[in-house]
């Protein structure tokens, strides 16, 4: 029953995109995940300065567990991956590229940065 109620909380947006005052730049990552007939899909995006563009990854939910690999097929980010823990409010994990691991993300349950 828990795995049932974290998916469907997970049909939502996490973000923590910010727009950075200082540097005048966007900085963070987005993903809106839905429910398609062929599993679970997100749409995501990575700032590092400017917003790239949308990738759209499969999102797999092991219990409380959610992981993603971002197909190769898409400039600078291709080929990374990424996995955190979900909860009702957030997503906390790590991207990882080239085998190197970012900063730990939390990703917050909420509106789309774009939706402000």
């Amino acid at each position: 029953m828990l795995t049932l109620r974290i998916r469907s909380q997970s049909i939502r947006t996490f973000s923590n995109l910010q727009y950075n005052e200082e540097g005048s730049d966007l900085l963070g990552a987005e993903i809106k995940i839905v429910l398609t007939k062929n599993g679970y899909q997100g749409a995501l995006q990575i700032a590092e300065g400017g917003p790239s563009q949308f990738m759209v990854v499969n999102v797999i939910f092991e219990k409380n567990t959610v992981r993603f690999h971002i197909p190769t097929s898409y400039p600078i980010y291709g080929g990374g991956t990424f996995e955190g823990k979900i909860d009702p409010q957030k997503i906390r994990g790590r991207f990882r590229f080239d085998g190197k691991a970012w900063d730990q993300e939390d990703l917050t349950r909420g509106r789309s940065y774009w939706d402000k």
